[in-house]
Parts: structure tokens; sequence; C-alpha cells
């Protein structure tokens, strides 16, 4: 008889410990301060708990949130809400949220602020973790985040393999159509080659061959057959001692290929020696590879490099489309889809939707690496019209690049240096029927003050449906223990669209 007791007990002393909405005794007109901004956002129905810090100055903190007849009451100036309450929460619609902060014996009720739940979103997110500076590169990693919780696993790292004496970069990591059985990434220097998974199988090979002026760098698997275009780059790092963008990221030479998988061969897309191609896309379809170019004449000399860092500011970018048979692996010609450099501006990163309708792009006014350009910003062409825009509802003053769709295009991912000007966070905005953009919101973290302690950077946050299976361990015993395969070279293949 003693244990029902007891327990009822422990249950009133928990309902008299939790916190109590106060009685007002001042209202204020304008939404709390907080961190993360979750203010009127639009959120996925299946995304994490929006944890918060509240930023008013106060000595005693009450935050209550309501959806239909459902409430949640919770203490402190941390608002960490429990998942299965906020899973609750969100089961019943839009989320009102309303702080009370009690300063010099004052509870003040500030104005209240909505969440909203909205079409799902892909589960898995994946990222290179990745210090913001420009020369190391001792720790690097792939991870992947479960976005329905805060569950953050390893892909692969390259400390797993690497020594003092023996270092390796990793980078571009990218999936077939959102599934992870055939994706790709590359390890570079030390153990070097591009990993990829086909199917669930391992495969390591050298992209380089004789015709090609560098293995293959950013990836953009075909949806339908087995192929995986690639920009071929040389590449430079300079640093400015002034201005606000100090460090650039310049081309010597760049063209596209294409890799044949089944083939284990690569073929030239576009080589113009006086174009810098680079970036490649796909159309949902397949048919229709969109790319960035820039017009630049001079002599493949010893001077070359020297001449590309002094005339860094007025190599400018567009966006162009070139039309792919993918049975027959035949291209049509090249064709300018906007004329961005005549503008003055530069493009780099065109993705296109889901239903092949928006192409979104970043912008600058030079440059093709965007990540340090500040000025940098989203904007977006409707393919049905050609009416172009700056997305101006996700652009802030710091840095916009890269950016990716969810699978079933109601969503973008994309980074930003919007909090602090220096570290690279990850923000997600819903698309609206009419192709704006909701409020963008900050990817949930548990600890709400994450973004502020975290010193690493995010890098090329991709959408996917499902986790990678392969474990950091088998990448890193296949890295160590595979030698790169070459590929061979297969002549390209052009006829006249019309």
């Amino acid at each position: 008889m003693k244990r029902p007791l007891f327990f009822l007990n422990l249950l009133m002393m928990l309902a008299a410990c939790s916190p109590q909405v106060p009685d007002i005794t001042q209202s204020v007109e304008n939404a709390p301060s907080i961190f993360p901004d979750y203010t009127d956002v639009t959120v996925p129905s299946n995304i994490a708990p929006l944890n918060f810090s509240i930023e008013e100055k106060g000595d005693k903190y009450v935050t209550l949130l309501t959806s239909g007849s459902k409430k949640v009451t919770l203490g402190g100036d941390k608002v960490i809400i429990p998942a299965g309450k906020w899973n609750g929460l969100k089961e019943n619609g839009p989320i009102t949220v309303q702080v009370y902060v009690r300063r010099d014996n004052t509870w003040y009720g500030y104005r209240e602020f909505t969440i909203t739940p909205s079409d799902e979103i892909d589960p898995y997110i994946s990222y290179r973790i990745i210090m913001p500076s420009v020369e190391s590169y001792e720790r690097l990693s792939i991870n992947q985040r479960d976005i329905t919780s805060f569950k953050e696993k390893v892909i692969y790292a390259n400390q797993m393999v690497q020594d003092e004496s023996n270092g390796q970069c990793i980078n571009c990591h990218h999936y077939r159509n959102y599934g992870t059985d055939n994706m790709q990434f590359h390890a570079r220097q030390y153990l070097g080659g591009t990993i990829l998974s086909i199917d669930g199988q391992l495969r390591k090979v050298n992209l380089k061959t004789d015709s090609t002026i560098s293995a293959g760098v950013y990836p953009a698997w075909h949806p339908t057959h087995d192929y995986i275009a690639y920009s071929t780059n040389k590449t430079h790092q300079s640093i400015h001692s002034i201005g606000n963008n100090r460090i650039e990221v310049t081309d010597e030479e760049s063209d596209l290929i294409l890799y044949d998988i089944r083939n284990n061969a690569v073929s030239i897309i576009e080589n113009d020696p006086k174009q810098f191609e680079c970036f490649p896309a796909w159309s949902p379809d397949g048919h229709m590879l969109y790319y960035v170019s820039a017009y630049y004449d001079a002599p493949f000399d010893s001077k070359r490099k020297d001449q590309v860092f002094i005339n860094y500011d007025r190599i400018r970018y567009s966006l162009y489309r070139k039309q792919f048979d993918p049975d027959t692996r035949t291209w049509g010609p090249s064709s300018i889809l906007y004329d961005c450099a005549s503008e003055g501006l530069s493009a780099t990163l065109p993705r296109v939707s889901p239903d092949g309708r928006w192409l979104m792009f970043s912008m600058a006014p030079y440059g093709v690496f965007h990540i340090w350009h500040r000025e940098s910003d989203l904007w977006m062409i409707d393919l049905r019209n050609s009416t172009v825009r700056s997305l101006s509802e996700l652009n802030s003053p710091e840095v916009e690049s890269y950016h990716s769709w969810s699978s079933n295009g109601k969503w973008v991912i994309f980074s930003t240096r919007r909090e602090d000007g220096a570290y690279t966070r990850l923000y997600i905005a819903h698309m609206e029927k009419d192709g704006t953009f909701s409020k963008p919101f900050a990817l949930p973290q548990h600890d709400p003050d994450f973004n502020r302690t975290f010193l690493y950077s995010y890098n090329i946050p991709e959408f996917m449906k499902e986790p990678v299976r392969i474990s950091p361990r088998e990448f890193a015993s296949f890295i160590s223990s595979t030698q790169a395969i070459p590929v061979g070279y297969q002549q390209k293949n052009e006829r006249n669209y019309e």
C-alpha cells in the first residue's frame, strides 16, 4: 500500500515544482529576442525540436507552448523541448509560443509568435565538417545527421588513415537521387582517389587521364543512367591583406567530363580553352546539363597563373545548359541561359528543383568560389519563363552559398555566415506555391547555443532519404588497402539537336 502513496506524493511534488504561467504585470508589443531566431517560422512536420535561448535580461523565465488543446510549460532561459511533447504539439497544427520574463520583480509577457508545421522533409542530411582555415585540413569528416532528432554520425573521417607525414583531404560527397547505395566522395593526396559506392559496392578510381586536365572535382550523378558529370579544375588560392574578401580561389583551367560508370571511362563534355566550365548539374529527367562558364583568353604559358591572380575580380561566370541523350551518350550544342557576366555579376552552383521548374544558384560580383565572398546571395530562375530574381527572403548581409533541394522540392537547405560572419551554418526554408520562400531557420540543435561554441564550419549540405550504411571503418579499410584504378578515355559524341 505504501508504493502507490509514494508515487502519488512524487507526482504532487513534481507538479508543484513545474513552472507556472505568471500573472502578467506588463505586456510587451515585440516578440522576445531568442537564439536561434525561430519566431514565426514554417518548419517540416518531422523536424527535431526547435530549442532556443531567451536573450532578454531577467532572473526568471517561463515559456508556454500551445497547440490546440495541448499545452507545454517550460522554465529557464534555455528552452529545451522534450521530443515527445514536441511531437504532440506538432500533431495539432500551428504552435503558439509565449515567453514570460521576470526582472525587477515584474513579469513581462512578450508578443506571441508561431511555429507552423508543414510538409515533411527528407529525414537525413550530410555535410563536411571543416575548420574555417585556409591551410589546415588535418581534421576533416563527412557526417550525417538525422534531422528528425539530434543524432549525428561520421560517414568517414580523414584522421582514420592519415598520420603526421601523410595528410589527406576529403570533399565533394554526392548521391544519386537522394539514395545512399550510389554515392561518391574524393580522397585527395595520401591514398587518394574518388571513392564510389555503386549499388553498395565500393570502387576507388583515378579519374585523371592524359586527355583531361585533372581528376574529377565537382560531381553531378545522372538521375537515370550510370553516368557522373564532373568538372576538372586546376585551382589556386590567394590571400588578400585588405578588403572584405580576404581569400580567393580561382580557376587556372577548368573543363567538364562525363564518367561512364559501367565502362569505367571518361569523355569530354566541354573543354573550350577560352572558357572556365564548372559546377555541372542535371535536370531531373537527365536530358539537360546545366553549368557555369567564364570567358578567359590567355596563353597557356608560365605567366597564366599570375595573370589569373591579377584579373581575379574581372572573371565572371554565366549560366549555360547543354542537351543530352543518355541512351546514346550524345550531346547537343551549349547555349547560354543567363548572361549575368554582361551585367557585372558572376553565377555559381546551379541546382535544379525536383520538378524541373526552378534553378537556384549563388551569385556575387565576380569569381566562382562564393563561400569566400561576403556579397554572395542566392538567386533563382523560373525555367518556364526565364525570369530571374534575387531571393531576398533568404539572403542576409553575409555569405549565402551552397544550397540543395529536398527530394519533394518543398524545402531548401543552404550554407550561410549570417550569425557571425566567420563560421558557416546551415539554414532551412520552405518553398511556397508561388515560388517564394518562408523565413529561413537554423538547423535545430539540442543545445540552442551550439552554433556559438562550435569552432568548425558546415560545408556542402545534401539531403538524403536514408542514412549511409557503409561504416566509417569500412571506408577507412577500403581506402587504405585499395589502389585507385585508372579510367579509360572515350571520344565525345555530338549531334545537332533541333
